[in-house]
């Protein structure tokens, strides 16, 4: 089974909220959220090394893509290699996708500087201009390979295979990091996605992530902080901590909410992530997850103890649960989302 992580730094009033319980480690350093390619979206702003992001799928596997939107606001000359993302099997660093300040993208083994395995000249061809890149690498010591699309195309615009891309004793990678080699104020990225699994060859084009909030009750069980409506407590785009809010103590007790509907019709849906930003305020332990619902089916994620810091819990969706096919645009609007206490 395919593993899917996904960010569009849309929620985050602070690049830190990121490593609230969504990126497992990280640090925001000297970066900043800037905006992103579209009207009302953020970026994460690279402008040195400071600035770090990690997440380990737990999930052994071969082949990666990983789909990005990226934009240097730096002149496009020199060698500097600047942001790049590693791919790691934890024991070992296996090979590492670098921007090079001069537009070109490399791949190298094992580190940002290491021996320079695949070459795409004239990758970035503007500077303050969106790009939106898929990579796919295949982690093999003999039949690795590294292969990019730039732009939504459906060919490839580099192709080399025939590499050592497994520099390290297994043939997979299971953790994504993303960070800056050497300073180029700067560079930006957008509309991250990672998958793995084992099959290649499988492209999803350029992905964007629509952040969409809570539009209306559609049962309002908890209690609210303020205001007329649950929805209007938890319908901020960036987070706000407790400046308004809904809770309960009640075992058992959920919220759903309706969604706005996106603007436009995707080509196709890759996945649906459910958000919430949760903590506890009483002594003792309590627990909750989030809800999504689809038809008459409702999932939800983990049941989690809360901390009584706010931190992030989600579920994704790679299919719809009321029909276990892949997602309509339709079906996407019609969704419910919500928190329900589990303990």
């Amino acid at each position: 089974m395919a593993y899917v992580f996904g960010d569009g730094f849309d929620p985050y009033s602070t690049g830190a909220d990121a490593f609230a319980g969504y990126w497992d480690s990280g640090s925001i350093g000297s970066g900043s959220l800037v905006a992103g390619r579209f009207a009302g979206s953020q970026a994460v702003n690279f402008p040195n090394t400071t600035v770090s992001f990690v997440k380990s799928s737990g999930q052994n596997d071969a082949v990666h893509h990983i789909v990005c939107a990226y934009r240097q606001t730096a002149v496009l000359s020199g060698a500097t290699l600047g942001l790049y993302f590693q791919l790691t099997d934890v024991a070992a660093n296996q090979v590492c996708i670098v921007f090079r300040q001069d537009g070109a993208i490399l791949l190298t083994s094992a580190t940002p500087g290491g021996t320079v395995l695949a070459t795409y000249s004239g990758a970035v061809t503007a500077a303050n201009t969106w790009f939106a890149f898929e990579f796919e690498v295949v982690i093999n010591n003999t039949t690795g390979s590294f292969k990019v699309r730039k732009n939504g195309s459906t060919t490839d615009d580099h192709s080399t295979t025939g590499i050592n891309t497994r520099p390290g004793a297994n043939a997979y990678a299971n953790k994504l990091t993303m960070s800056m080699n050497v300073a180029v104020n700067a560079q930006q990225v957008d509309d991250l996605f990672w998958q793995s699994g084992s099959v290649s060859g499988t492209f999803f084009g350029d992905i964007r992530c629509y952040t969409r909030m809570p539009a209306s009750d559609a049962a309002a069980v908890f209690s609210r902080s303020t205001g007329a409506t649950n929805f209007s407590c938890v319908d901020e785009t960036l987070q706000n901590g407790a400046t308004d809010y809904v809770f309960s103590a009640n075992v058992n007790d959920a919220d759903f909410y309706t969604i706005a509907p996106i603007a436009v019709t995707p080509i196709s849906v890759v996945a649906v992530t459910t958000r919430g930003f949760l903590q506890k305020s009483d002594a003792g332990t309590r627990g909750a997850q989030v809800q999504l619902k689809s038809g008459a089916v409702t999932v939800g994620s983990t049941p989690t103890l809360l901390s009584s810091s706010f931190g992030w819990m989600w579920r994704t969706d790679l299919t719809d649960p009321n029909t276990t096919a892949a997602w309509t645009a339709a079906a996407v609007n019609n969704v419910q989302c919500g928190v329900k206490v589990t303990s």
